[in-house]
């Protein structure tokens, strides 16, 4: 059979780097473009997964990583037509290219799985990061509209909408909201989670043992939105 290959298209990103330390010891193989390919370029993307298409058996697609979103923090007052391009371009535009490319590699093959390493922040405003909510909601339908046209060739999509965890801490900083400060104490267990949290959860998905969530998105942000604030009560006497 060969190798099983999946894709990723950064490894900036600290989660998705754990991702795929992690499924070489499940039996992938994982690979990625670096600076060799320009994923604005639907061409650039086909042409460098050639190689690997016959076993190309997933994708794990990260949002931007930080040097790159930076970009996109800055609230709706602030923002011009030209960003507005600019996050299009680095954000919407390559997740939208490489599921086109991935998708019919993978529907070829009959089988395979696309997760998108998304954010909470699709549904849940920063403050100051009016063109990263944007490009998360448009991955978000991204997951939901391949997820309608691969899945009948057995592709899974999947849309994990994460919180920050361990590493990531002043990511979302901003001055409109404090939601970031201090952020480990709005997590059930008072400490971020650790960039290796979603391991196992990719490797189900790729295996295609979950298929039934095809289309779904996933909350894994440990409990991070139920957060309603402890009292000094509660902290003196639990």
């Amino acid at each position: 059979m060969g190798e099983k290959f999946v894709y990723f298209n950064t490894l900036a990103d600290i989660t998705a780097a754990e991702i795929a330390g992690h499924i070489k010891t499940t039996g992938y193989t994982p690979i990625t473009g670096g600076d060799g390919v320009d994923l604005t370029s639907e061409e650039s993307v086909t042409n460098f997964l050639k190689p690997y298409k016959d076993n190309l058996t997933g994708a794990v697609l990260a949002n931007p990583p930080e040097d790159l979103m930076r970009g996109c923090m800055i609230s709706i007052e602030n923002a011009t037509d030209g960003m507005w391009e600019k996050s299009r371009d680095m954000f919407a535009v390559p997740m939208f290219n490489i599921t086109q490319v991935v998708g019919r590699i993978l529907s070829h093959n009959k089988k395979g799985s696309i997760i998108y390493l998304n954010s909470i922040h699709a549904d849940k405003p920063i403050g100051g990061g009016f063109l990263y909510t944007i490009g998360c909601a448009a991955v978000q339908i991204l997951c939901r509209e391949a997820a309608m046209v691969y899945g009948g060739n057995n592709v899974g999509c999947y849309n994990i909408m994460r919180g920050i965890v361990g590493g990531e801490e002043t990511r979302f900083t901003s001055d409109f909201s404090p939601i970031y400060h201090s952020g480990e104490f709005r997590f059930p267990k008072e400490r971020l989670p650790s960039a290796d949290s979603l391991n196992e959860l990719c490797a189900l998905l790729l295996s295609g043992g979950a298929y039934i969530l095809n289309g779904a998105d996933l909350c894994a942000d440990e409990g991070f939105r139920l957060y309603y604030g402890k009292s000094w009560y509660y902290n003196q006497n639990k």
